[in-house]
């Protein structure tokens, strides 16, 4: 019998990155999503990304407080944008059994990307709630990387379900 256990991993939702497009918006539909996978008894992961602007221990550092994070809650961190490049979080999926992986958080065309291609790579299903995730908007606006990212994921490398 092939094992479907499915984990919600949140990217980089961060003090520092707070500036990006629709901040407080996308907390409250990540925590959504939080709600209903501890309703299912799902596990959750954080990766916390840590550099020089998100130096380790700083208020910027810190996942938002508005994220309902739980003591039972698994963190990652990660110094790259690769949330599986040294992490370990490749190794306690594997151990777990979990073999699908929903993806939301921080940044659409950085963290996210590469964590939805690694991902992948590495053979988990993919899939992406549209609109769980954003960016900053210095060339194109937050919600033109957004949709051209769901539109490269989309039977690519994920699967994109609409809200």
């Amino acid at each position: 019998m092939i094992n479907n256990q499915t984990a919600l991993l949140v990217i980089d939702v961060q003090n520092g990155l707070a500036q990006v497009a629709d901040f407080n918006s996308l907390i409250a539909k990540i925590n959504q999503r939080i709600k209903s996978y501890r309703e299912k008894d799902q596990p959750i992961i954080f990766m916390q990304h840590t550099d020089a602007e998100l130096p380790y221990g700083s208020p910027a550092w810190m996942l938002a407080a508005e994220l309902a994070v739980q003591n039972e809650d698994q963190i990652f961190l990660k110094y790259h944008s690769d949330s599986f490049f040294e992490t370990g979080l490749q190794n306690y999926l594997t151990n777990r059994q979990i073999n699908q992986l929903e993806i939301c958080g921080l940044q659409t065309e950085y963290c996210v990307d590469t964590a939805i291609r690694v991902g992948h790579h590495l053979g988990f299903k993919i899939k992406v709630l549209s609109g769980l995730h954003t960016t900053f908007a210095p060339l194109l606006s937050a919600a033109v990387a957004i949709k051209y990212h769901e539109d490269i994921w989309n039977n690519s490398f994920a699967k994109v379900v609409q809200r």
